[in-house]
C-alpha cells in the first residue's frame, strides 16, 4: 500500500503519518510513502524504519506535474490501496491513482477548512474519485457532512494518537533559559502563527490577564507568516513587555510542556490539535477554544476549560481560573493523561487504520 503526503517537514499530519508507517504490522502491510514535495526532516525516521520513501519534488504553482508524477511513481510501486493525508495530496491522489491502475483511494481530511473556500470546492468536485474519507475528529466529520456535504456511509474517524512514552522522565527546559522568574505561572502556546490559530486573540486574552496577574507568561513555540505582525503587537504593549517570550520553532516541546503550567489553544478553527494531545500526554491541563478536535479532548472540569472561539474575555476568565489553583491544574493533567492512554494511543490509531484497510480490500 501506499501512503501519500503533501510534505514530510515537521508537523502534526506528517508525524503521524511517521507514527502510522513504521508501526504497521508487517506480515500484513507493506507500506511505501510518497511525498509530493521535496525531501523533509522527517524522511530520516522513515528510511530507517525501512519504509520505503520517495519525494517526488513537485512545485505547487504546477499541479499536474504533481498528478503525473504521483502517477508514475505509484504505477512503479503498484499498490492495492492509496491513503492519502492533507488536502493536496488527496487531490492529487484522487486523480492519479485511476492513471496508475490502483482500485482503493482513501482521502484523510485533518482540519474543518474556514479560510480557503476554492479547498472546498476543489475537494467536493473530487471526493467522489476517492473510496472514502478519514476525518480525525468528530467536528471534522461533521464538518465534512454538514458543510461540505459528503455522505454519511463515505466518512469514517480516526483520530491522532500520541505516544505517552515520550512526555515521561524528562527534565524541563530551564525557565530562566527563556526570560521567565523560576516562580511565575507559565502558559505554552504551540503552534503555526497564522490567522487559524488565534495568536492575536490570545494575546488580547493576555493583556487582560496580566494586569490581573503580574507574575503571569506566555511561551509562543512556532513560526508562521504573523511572526512580523505578532511580535510588533507584543513590543507596542506596555502590559505584554516581558511577559510574552516566542521562542520560534522548537524539537523541545515534550520538555517545555514539563516547565509549563498549562497549555492554551485558541484557535479559530481546528482538525485534532496535535499540541492539545501532547500536553495531556504530559500531564498538563489545557484552556482550549471549543473548536474541531478540541472539544473532543478537553473536559470541562475535568481536564481543563472550553471557551467559544474569537472570544478574548472568555479566554481571559478561563487562563485567570486556571492560574488560581495549582492543585487543580495537577489534577486536571492526571486526568487528562488518563483519557490519553485510555482513547487516544498511537496503537489504537494503527489499530483502526488496519480495520479500516482490510473491510475496503476484503481482508480478515
Amino acid at each position: 500500500m501506499s501512503l501519500v503526503i503533501t510534505d514530510l517537514d515537521v508537523g502534526g499530519a506528517e508525524r503521524s503519518l511517521v507514527a502510522l508507517a513504521t508501526r504497521l504490522d508487517r506480515s500484513r502491510w507493506r507500506p511505501n510513502v510518497l511525498c509530493l514535495g521535496p525531501e523533509g526532516a522527517l524522511v530520516q525516521p522513515l528510511t530507517a524504519a525501512g519504509v520505503p520513501t520517495e519525494c517526488l519534488n513537485v512545485n505547487r504553482a504546477r499541479p499536474l506535474q504533481a498528478v503525473v508524477r504521483l502517477a508514475r511513481a505509484l504505477r512503479a510501486h503498484a499498490p492495492r490501496l492509496v491513503q492519502s493525508f492533507l488536502f493536496h495530496a488527496n487531490v492529487a491522489a484522487r486523480l492519479a491513482a485511476p492513471l496508475a491502475g490502483v482500485p482503493w483511494v482513501l482521502s484523510g481530511v485533518r482540519v474543518a477548512e474556514r479560510q480557503k473556500r476554492w479547498h472546498l470546492t476543489v475537494d467536493r468536485l473530487t471526493a467522489g474519485l476517492a473510496t472514502g474519507q478519514v476525518c480525525v475528529s468528530q467536528g471534522v466529520y461533521r464538518f465534512c457532512h454538514d458543510v461540505e456535504g459528503l455522505p454519511e456511509e463515505r466518512l469514517t474517524v480516526i483520530p491522532n494518537g500520541v505516544d505517552t512514552a515520550l512526555y515521561d522522565g524528562l527534565l524541563p527546559t530551564p525557565r530562566e533559559s527563556i526570560g521567565i522568574p523560576p516562580n511565575a505561572h507559565t502558559v505554552l502556546q504551540v503552534g503555526r502563527l497564522d490567522p487559524q490559530k488565534g495568536v492575536f486573540l490570545l494575546l488580547d486574552a493576555a493583556e487582560r490577564v496580566v494586569l490581573r496577574r503580574p507574575d503571569w507568561h506566555l511561551v509562543l513555540v512556532g513560526d508562521g507568516p504573523d511572526r512580523g505582525e505578532l511580535l510588533r503587537r507584543v513590543a507596542a504593549s506596555a502590559t505584554l513587555a516581558g511577559h510574552v517570550h516566542w521562542l520560534g520553532r522548537r524539537d523541545d516541546v515534550p520538555r517545555l510542556l514539563q516547565m509549563a503550567d498549562l497549555l492554551v489553544l485558541a484557535s479559530i478553527w481546528e482538525g485534532m490539535p496535535n499540541a492539545v494531545l501532547e500536553a495531556m500526554a504530559a500531564r498538563r491541563a489545557v484552556v482550549a477554544t471549543q473548536v474541531e478536535g478540541a472539544e473532543d479532548l478537553v473536559v470541562p472540569g475535568q481536564t481543563g476549560w472550553l471557551v467559544p472561539p474569537r472570544d478574548a474575555a472568555a479566554l481571559a476568565t478561563a487562563l485567570l481560573d486556571a492560574a488560581a489553583d495549582p492543585g487543580r491544574l495537577q489534577r486536571f493533567g492526571a486526568a487528562g493523561r488518563a483519557l490519553v492512554e485510555a482513547n487516544y494511543s498511537v496503537d489504537a490509531t494503527v489499530s483502526a487504520y488496519d480495520r479500516l484497510w482490510s473491510g475496503v480490500l476484503g481482508l480478515e
